[in-house]
C-alpha cells in the first residue's frame, strides 16, 4: 500500500467521481494561486503605472502652470513698460482708474480688472472696475495677504478673495510713487481661466493651493496637503488619488492633481475583471469538459462494472461492445478477451466435470460390480470350502454347480468335479488295482494342477479387476488434480482481472473433492478385490497341499489303500472293479465262471 493511500480516505479510494471531483479542485486550487500570484504582480505594475502615469500628469501640470503665471506676470510687468513709456502721472486717481480700464482690453481675456493698490495699507486705490476701490487687502474677508506678499516684485497672491478671485501682481518702483503694486486679477469661476491642458485621465482635476492649503486656482482639492517632499507626494484617500509638487517659480503655492481611482484605475479594474472572468470561464469549462468527460466515462465504467457483475454472476453472454477508442475502450477489449478466456476455461472445466462424473459413474459401477463380485466370489469360495471339505472328509459324491455368473468360477467347478469324478474313479480303481496307484497318483496330481490353474485364472482375474481399480483411482487422481490447477488459474484470473467467481470456483471444488471421494472408493474396491485374490491364493495353496498328498499316495501306496476303503464313491455300488488278463475293469452283471 502506497503513503497516499494510508493518507487517503476510504471513501475517495471507493469512488472515480470523488477522485475525479477532488483532483478538479486541486487543478482549481493550483490554477487559481497561480493566477492570483501572476495577478498580483499585474496588479503590483499596474499601481506603480498608474503612480507614474499621476505623478508624469502632476509634472506637466506644474510645468503647464508655472508658464500661465509667468505669461500673466510678463502682462502685468508690460503694463508697467506702458506707463513708463508713455509717462503717465499716477497722482490722480482717477486718471489711473481710466489707464487701467483702457489697458485691461489691451491684455489677453485671462485678466478680468487691473487694481493698483498700497502696498504699505493694501487700499485699492485705483482700478478698471470703480467698485473695488477703497478695498483693503489686508483686512478682507477672504484669506488675509500680508504686506511683505505684496512687496515682492513678482509674485502671485497665495489665495482667492472675493468670489473666485485671484490675483498676480508686480511692485511698481515709480518716483512718484515706489510703494504700489498693480495687480492682475483674475475670475477663477470662468471655465476658460487657467492653462489648458487635457487631463491624461478621465474625471481628472488640477488646482493650485498655497502652503496653508488655501485655493489659489482650479480645482479645490477635498485633503490637506500632506507633509514631505515638496518636490513631488503621492497619496490615497478615499476615492481619489492626489499628487503634490512645488510649482517651481513661486515658492509657496503647490499644484495638486486630483485623479478618481475609478478612471486611474479603469486598466487594472478592467483586467482584474477580464482575468476574473477568463479564470471563471476556465474553471468553468474544466469544470464542464472534466465533468461531461469524468460524467461519461464515469457510466461507461459503471456499465463495465455491471456487465462485469453479471458476468461474475454466471452470464458470459452480456453485450461489451463499445464504440470507444481510448483506454476505457481498450478496458472494454480486455474484459472480452477475458470473457472468452473464461468461457473456454469454464469449457474445459465442464468438460472436465463431464469426464470426472462419467468416471465417477464408471467407478460406482465398477466399485457396485466389485462388490456384487467379491460377495459372489466370498459366497462362493465358502461353497466351495464345504464341498471341499466334504471331499476331504471322503465324501466323493460332492459336486461343485457352476451357476453361469463367473467363468472363471465356472471353470474352476468344472474343473473340480472333473477332477472329483477323476478321483472318484481313482480311487474305485485303487480299491481294486493297487499296482496301479502311482499312475492314479500321477492323474490326480495332474488333477490338483489343473485345479491349481484354475485358481491361478481366478487369482489373475481378480488382479485384472485390482489394476483396472487402480488405473481408475489414478485417472480420477489426474482429473482431481487438474481440476485444482483450472481452479487455482481461474482464481488467480479473477484476482487479477478484479471478476468475482467464487460460486464457480466453489462448484469446481465441490466436484473435485466428489472425484477424491470416488478415488478414494476405488481405492477400497482395489483393497477387497486383492483381498479376494488372497482367497484365491490361499485355495491354490490348498490345492498344492493336494497335490502333495497325491505324491504322499504314489510314495505310499498301500496306505492309501487302506485308507482310500474309506471313501464312499458312487463308482463302488455302480462297477465292480476286477483285473483280468487285460487289466480292464467289468460290470457286476458280466461275472465269469471264474469269480464264482
Amino acid at each position: 500500500m502506497s503513503a497516499i493511500d494510508t493518507i487517503m480516505p476510504g471513501f475517495v479510494q471507493k469512488s472515480v467521481l470523488v477522485k475525479l471531483t477532488l483532483a478538479v479542485i486541486i487543478i482549481m486550487l493550483l490554477t487559481g494561486g497561480v493566477g492570483f500570484y501572476f495577478y498580483q504582480g499585474l496588479d503590483q505594475e499596474l499601481n506603480d503605472q498608474v503612480d507614474r502615469q499621476v505623478e508624469a500628469s502632476t509634472v506637466l501640470q506644474e510645468n503647464a502652470y508655472d508658464n500661465w503665471f509667468a505669461d500673466r506676470l510678463d502682462e502685468v510687468g508690460g503694463i508697467e513698460s506702458t506707463i513708463t513709456e508713455e509717462g503717465i502721472q499716477f497722482q490722480d486717481g482717477g486718471q489711473i482708474s481710466e489707464f487701467l480700464y483702457n489697458q485691461r482690453f489691451e491684455t489677453s481675456d485671462q485678466i478680468s480688472n487691473l487694481h493698483y493698490v498700497s502696498a504699505e495699507s493694501g487700499e485699492v486705490l485705483a482700478s478698471s472696475d470703480n467698485g473695488f476701490v477703497g478695498t483693503n487687502f489686508y483686512e478682507g474677508d477672504g484669506p488675509n495677504f500680508d504686506q511683505e506678499t505684496l512687496e515682492q516684485d513678482e509674485f502671485v497672491l497665495p489665495g482667492q478673495y472675493g468670489d473666485g478671485m485671484m490675483a498676480v501682481g508686480v511692485y511698481l518702483r515709480f518716483p512718484q510713487n515706489d510703494n504700489a503694486v498693480l495687480l492682475g486679477e483674475i475670475n477663477t469661476s470662468r471655465e476658460a481661466i487657467g492653462p489648458q491642458i487635457e487631463q491624461t485621465t478621465e474625471g481628472a482635476a488640477t488646482g493650485v493651493v498655497s502652503a496653508s492649503d488655501d485655493l489659489v486656482i482650479g480645482n479645490d482639492p477635498e485633503i490637506t496637503r500632506p507633509n514631505g517632499d515638496v518636490n513631488l507626494t503621492t497619496t490615497e484617500t478615499g476615492e481619489n488619488i492626489y499628487a503634490y509638487r512645488q510649482v517651481q517659480s513661486q515658492e509657496g503655492l503647490y499644484v495638486v492633481t486630483e485623479t478618481p481611482k475609478s478612471a486611474a484605475f479603469e486598466v487594472r479594474d478592467i483586467v482584474a475583471q477580464n482575468f476574473g472572468l477568463t479564470l471563471g470561464f476556465a474553471f468553468l469549462f474544466l469544470l464542464v469538459g472534466i465533468g461531461a468527460g469524468g460524467w461519461v466515462a464515469i457510466r461507461d465504467l459503471n456499465s463495465l462494472a455491471s456487465r462485469a457483475e453479471e458476468m461474475g454472476e454466471g452470464d458470459l453472454d452480456v453485450d461489451l461492445e463499445t464504440n470507444r477508442k481510448d483506454e476505457i475502450g481498450i478496458l472494454y477489449d480486455e474484459f472480452d478477451d477475458m470473457r472468452s478466456d473464461l468461457k473456454e476455461r469454464i469449457t474445459e472445466a465442464e468438460d472436465a466435470r463431464d469426464e470426472a462424473e462419467s468416471a465417477r459413474k464408471e467407478a460406482e459401477v465398477a466399485r457396485a460390480e466389485a462388490e456384487e463380485m467379491a460377495t459372489y466370489l466370498q459366497e462362493k469360495a465358502e461353497t466351495y470350502s464345504k464341498i471341499m471339505q466334504e471331499v476331504g472328509m471322503g465324501d466323493m459324491t460332492q459336486r461343485m454347480e457352476p451357476d453361469g455368473e463367473e467363468e472363471s468360477m465356472d471353470q474352476i467347478a468344472e474343473q473340480f468335479n472333473e477332477m472329483i469324478e477323476e478321483l472318484e474313479k481313482t480311487t474305485g480303481q485303487l480299491k481294486s488295482y493297487v499296482d496301479e496307484v502311482e499312475e492314479a497318483g500321477a492323474e490326480v496330481e495332474q488333477s490338483a494342477e489343473t485345479v491349481r490353474d484354475a485358481s491361478e485364472q481366478v487369482a489373475d482375474s481378480i488382479q485384472k479387476i485390482s489394476d483396472d481399480a487402480y488405473n481408475q483411482k489414478e485417472r480420477l487422481k489426474e482429473i482431481s488434480e487438474t481440476m485444482d490447477e483450472v481452479t487455482d488459474e481461474l482464481e488467480a484470473a479473477a484476482a487479477e482481472e478484479g471478476v468475482d467467481i467464487e460460486d464457480s470456483l466453489a462448484n469446481i471444488r465441490e466436484v473435485a473433492t466428489n472425484v477424491n471421494n470416488i478415488a478414494e472408493l476405488s481405492e477400497e474396491t482395489m483393497a477387497e478385490a486383492e483381498h479376494v485374490a488372497g482367497a484365491a491364493e490361499e485355495q491354490a495353496a490348498e490345492l498344492n497341499e493336494v497335490s502333495e498328498r497325491a505324491n504322499d499316495l504314489q510314495r505310499y501306496a498301500q496306505p492309501l489303500r487302506d485308507i482310500l476303503g474309506r471313501f464312499e464313491t458312487e463308482a463302488e455300488h455302480e462297477f465292480v472293479f476286477s483285473v483280468g488278463p487285460t487289466g480292464g475293469a467289468q460290470s457286476p452283471g458280466r461275472h465269469t465262471g471264474d469269480d464264482e
